[in-house]
């Protein structure tokens, strides 16, 4: 079921980048990319608060798997926990790289990290 008036249950194709879609979650670019070069989220089309076991840990596992490919231009990224956000009323994750000149670096610093995920490209920065 979705909310009409919740902004993660209404992604547009033509408005936002989606990189991942199947029935239960899709993988779209941040509407803020708060300074970053990228910064992606994974979002339930459910519009629920809590997932079971299994869907969050395929979900975790599809946005580092995406990531990889997104975030291939830095030796490292991350997949926080909602711990500040916005929207508590819909479950989702982001992940996001590791941007000291970013605007938000000093809360992703003081955010739950659930993954860290390295690029192959260890070592460059």
């Amino acid at each position: 079921m979705k909310d009409p008036e919740c902004p993660l249950c209404n992604f547009s194709s033509k408005k936002e980048k989606i990189y991942y879609e199947n029935d239960k979650i899709i993988i779209v670019r941040t509407k803020d990319l708060k300074g970053h070069k990228e910064r992606i989220m994974v979002v339930t089309k459910d519009h629920v608060v809590n997932v079971p076991q299994e869907l969050f840990e395929y979900a975790i596992y599809k946005l580092a798997e995406i990531g990889l490919k997104v975030f291939n231009y830095t030796p490292k990224f991350v997949i926080m926990e909602s711990t500040f956000s916005g929207i508590k009323a819909h479950w989702h994750l982001v992940a996001t790289d590791l941007d000291p000149n970013s605007k938000d670096f000093k809360q992703i610093l003081a955010t739950p990290w659930l993954e860290v995920v390295g690029t192959e490209k260890e070592g460059i920065l």
